[in-house]
């Protein structure tokens, strides 16, 4: 599943040389307050569960993905290095959305923070309107979706291998 990864680190070259990213790149990582840590509970929760949603440890692709490997494996090492990746991964992400939301405000001549987008919207919501509005914008929307398909693809061969694995 590499080209999705090509594929991101594109929309992240493209996002961050749009007008106005700066404005997003600087909500999602320039505003650091690390109170909300201790005062606000609940985003320990919230970060976990996305965690756990997308490694997919809930649905046993780990035990799956661990099947495949040797016996004498390091599990725990291999196990952190596919954390580390996938939080890395959900990182670099973040500033591509962030980056467009950051010009999508520019565009619309508001603050990042009066957006409607929230939640799937961020990515649903933002990186269609903003491609879109690119020269050739409809081949960028459509590389979206190709990107979207891969990974649902992806997705679903990790599903079938982890049904094929069960006994």
């Amino acid at each position: 599943m590499g080209l999705p990864i090509i594929l991101l680190f594109v929309f992240l070259g493209k996002a961050v040389s749009l007008e106005g990213s700066e404005e997003g790149i600087e909500q999602y990582i320039g505003i650091w307050d690390m109170s909300v840590l201790t005062k606000q509970g609940e985003v320990w929760s919230v970060a976990a569960s996305q965690i756990f949603f997308s490694i997919g440890l809930t649905f046993g692709i780990l035990t799956a993905y661990g099947s495949h490997c040797k016996r004498d494996e390091p599990a725990v090492l291999n196990t952190c290095v596919v954390a580390f990746s996938n939080s890395l991964f959900s990182f670099i992400a973040g500033f591509a959305v962030f980056a467009a939301l950051g010009h999508l405000a520019y565009l619309e001549g508001t603050e990042v923070t009066k957006l409607p987008y929230a939640g799937f919207g961020l990515v649903f919501g933002t990186w269609p309107v903003v491609f879109n509005n690119l020269p050739g914008g409809i081949h960028w929307v459509r590389l979206i979706l190709f990107n979207l398909f891969l990974l649902g693809i992806g997705k679903g061969e990790r599903e079938k291998e982890r049904i094929d694995r069960l006994p």
